[in-house]
C-alpha cells in the first residue's frame, strides 16, 4: 500500500490553487471534465497530486466540523476487491463502490476513514500517479521548476485523548497496518504519544499521535481543528538544502529553530561518526542545514544515514494542516545500501528542549 494523493477540502479553490502554483512551484492540470469552474483543481507539487476540494456536495459536511484542511487521503493498493472486501469485513463503511475508470488506469473506491477522514483506494494499472475523476491532460500552468520533492512519506493522524488504541485498531483492521515504533516525547512543558503504523506491502506510514498534556502542540490542533483529522503531511525530497531554499525563496515560512539546538546537536551521541566526507564540503552542508534551520537525527545503530527534516508554518491563520520536508539519506554499509529510518523522535525531544532553554532565557518559564 502506498501514498497516492491527498485532497484538500477548501471553501475556495482558487487561492489555494494559485499559492501552490506561485509559491510551491506547483502544475496546475486543466479542469475535470463535468466539473463546474473553480470547485476542483489538480496541482502537481514535484511528484505529488494534490486534489483541491470546493465542491459543496464533496466537502460541505466536512467543513460544518472543521475549518479547511485534508479530507482524504488517498492509497494506492494491489487489489481493490479485496481491501474493500477487508473492510466490509472489518466493519468499515464503503462510501464509492468500486467504480471502473473511465480512461482507462485502474479502479478506485472510497471508504470512511478514522473520525472526519475519508480514504480514496485506487488500484493503479499504469506506473504514473492518476487521481479518480480528473481525465488525462497536458498542464495549463507554468513550467514547474526542478522539483526534488519525489513522494508522500507519511501522514500524521492526531486524535482525542483516549482515541489512540481505537484508531490504531481501525487502521490494524480494516487496512492492514501494523503498529511498529511507539514513542513518547514528554518535556517538564508539554507532551505527546504516539503510534507508527506502516503497511507491510508497501511504504504508506500513519503516525497517530495523542496529547500527553493539556497544553500539548497536539491538544492545541484539536481545539483549532474542533476535532482529530491530519496534522501534518510530510513530503519526501531528495536534496531537503535545495528545496528548501527554492521554498523560501517562494515565500514559504518554516518553523524557527533556535540556534542552541545546533550549538547542542554536536554533543548528541553518533554525531562524529558521519563517514568520511571531504571536511570542506561537510562544513559547507552542514553550515547550510544550520542556516535553513534544519533539523537532523539518526538511529543509533546507523548514524551515518541521518533524517533531516524541516516543518512549514501552518497553511492557515490558526495551528492546523501543514507540511513536513523530510529527506532519508541513503548510504553505503558494507556494501549494501541503508536508508534513514524512523520519524526524528530524538530530534523532536532535542528541539523541545531548545525551546524551552530559549524561554529560559527569556524568563518566560519563570
Amino acid at each position: 500500500m502506498e501514498f497516492n494523493h491527498l485532497s484538500f477540502y477548501v471553501d475556495e479553490v482558487a487561492p489555494w490553487r494559485d499559492w501552490f502554483v506561485q509559491s510551491w512551484g506547483g502544475v496546475w492540470l486543466t479542469q475535470p471534465p463535468g466539473q463546474p469552474a473553480g470547485e476542483t483543481a489538480l496541482v502537481y507539487v514535484g511528484q505529488v497530486p494534490l486534489l483541491l476540494v470546493a465542491d459543496a456536495a464533496i466537502v460541505t459536511a466536512y467543513l460544518d466540523k472543521h475549518p479547511p484542511g485534508i479530507g482524504d487521503v488517498a492509497l494506492r493498493v494491489g487489489d481493490l476487491e479485496q481491501t474493500l472486501h477487508q473492510v466490509v469485513t472489518a466493519g468499515g463503511t464503503i462510501l464509492q463502490p468500486m467504480t471502473l475508470d473511465p480512461w482507462g488506469r485502474g479502479r478506485w473506491g472510497q471508504i470512511q476513514g478514522w473520525g472526519s477522514l475519508s480514504h480514496t483506494l485506487v488500484e493503479s494499472w499504469q506506473a504514473e500517479p492518476w487521481v479518480p475523476g480528473i481525465a488525462p491532460s497536458a498542464s495549463t500552468g507554468p513550467a514547474a521548476p526542478s522539483s526534488l520533492i519525489t513522494a508522500i512519506d507519511h501522514a500524521v493522524v492526531n486524535v482525542p485523548t483516549g482515541e489512540l488504541p481505537q484508531a490504531v485498531a481501525w487502521y490494524t483492521s480494516q487496512l492492514g497496518f501494523q503498529p511498529r515504533q511507539r514513542f513518547a516525547i514528554d518535556t517538564s512543558r508539554s507532551g505527546l504519544l504516539s503510534q507508527v503504523l506502516a503497511h507491510p506491502q508497501g511504504s504508506a506510514q500513519l503516525p497517530i499521535n495523542e496529547p500527553a498534556t493539556a497544553n500539548s502542540q497536539v491538544q492545541e490542533f484539536l481545539d483549532y481543528n474542533r476535532g482529530g483529522g491530519i496534522q501534518h503531511v510530510a513530503l519526501h525530497t531528495d536534496d531537503i538544502v535545495r528545496t528548501v531554499e527554492q521554498l523560501r525563496q517562494g515565500g514559504i515560512s518554516f518553523l524557527p529553530v533556535p540556534q542552541s539546538y545546533y550549538e547542542a546537536l554536536g554533543d548528541r551521541p553518533g554525531y562524529q561518526a558521519q563517514g568520511d566526507l571531504p571536511s570542506e564540503w561537510l562544513y559547507q552542508r552542514e553550515a547550510a542545514i544550520a542556516r535553513l534551520q534544519i533539523l537532523v537525527d539518526w538511529e543509533p545503530h546507523l548514524p551515518q544515514a541521518r533524517l533531516l527534516q524541516t516543518f512549514t508554518q501552518p497553511f492557515l491563520s490558526i495551528p492546523t494542516v501543514f507540511f513536513e520536508l523530510i529527506q532519508r539519506q541513503v548510504v553505503r554499509v558494507d556494501g549494501n545500501l541503508a536508508q534513514a529510518q524512523g520519524f526524528g523522535e530524538r530530534n523532536f525531544q532535542a528541539l523541545f528542549e531548545a525551546i524551552e532553554r530559549e524561554q529560559m532565557k527569556r524568563g518566560s518559564l519563570t
